[in-house]
């Protein structure tokens, strides 16, 4: 089976990311991502929602992988989730995230990515815990996040690390809507169509100006902010946190 699926709906398209594994970025799903955008693109869809499956969006790093790339594989890893992050940012067309479940770390920039985001009432939860791993944001994720959280918040959501409800992420801006679980999906199609409905494509040409800043200074680090992060993901004291969280994921995982 596929790690995504298209899912059109008339000119508008629901892109659903199920590439198992809590959709834990790895090459596979970054990949799923990248074949999803680009059959949006080919399909000149004037519309995206982004979905997990089950009760994930996207669990962030899969730990239990890239644990063991050396300092070259993860670099270049590191490279095609900062280029995967910055095609999903800047998507000419409405993008509108229905977090279904968990959006951690690298899950929970997926959904910031996007331009609008809804999240279910109940077992969703969004939030960047790479702090509480020791380690810094790439500097896609860190861009998004900057680009998408309210000033006032940065240093709440970047410095405590927490995962935070649905309605803690309402409040600190993380989304724009709280729904029922069994209207996310609907709900997330609903203002998808309202921003998309106009005529022409003014859509494009607004979210690249809006995004142009924070485009450009992603780019501008890309190089710098990766070297910190492999300087941090090799550091000692994080590599044990670290190790310590894969050794839980795969018992967890050899118990099913």
């Amino acid at each position: 089976m596929e790690a995504y699926h298209l899912e059109q709906k008339q000119d508008l398209g629901i892109l659903h990311l199920h590439a198992g594994g809590a959709n834990a970025l790895n090459y596979g799903v970054l990949a799923a991502l990248a074949e999803g955008l680009k059959q949006a693109r080919s399909l000149r869809l004037k519309g995206l929602v982004l979905t997990g499956y089950d009760r994930f969006y996207s669990a962030g790093l899969d730990l239990i992988v890239v644990y063991d790339y050396d300092r070259r594989q993860m670099a270049r890893f590191l490279e095609d989730f900062d280029m995967a992050l910055q095609q999903l940012f800047a998507l000419p067309i409405p993008v509108v995230a229905a977090i279904n479940g968990a959006a951690a770390a690298g899950g929970g920039i997926l959904a910031l990515a996007c331009d609008y985001r809804l999240i279910a009432d109940t077992g969703a939860v969004l939030g960047l815990n790479e702090i509480r791993l020791g380690l810094p944001l790439p500097a896609s994720a860190l861009e998004i996040a900057r680009y998408a959280i309210p000033t006032y918040h940065h240093a709440f959501v970047f410095y405590s690390g927490k995962l935070f409800d649905a309605p803690e992420a309402l409040r600190l801006g993380l989304v724009h809507e709280v729904v029922t679980a069994p209207q996310l999906q609907d709900a997330a199609l609903a203002r998808l169509q309202e921003f998309s409905s106009h005529p022409g494509a003014p859509h494009a040409t607004l979210k690249t100006t809006l995004r142009s800043a924070a485009l450009e200074r992603m780019i501008k680090s890309a190089g710098a902010m990766r070297e910190a992060f492999l300087e941090a993901w090799f550091n000692p004291e994080a590599r044990r946190t670290i190790g310590e969280i894969r050794e839980k994921l795969l018992a967890k995982k050899a118990s099913r």
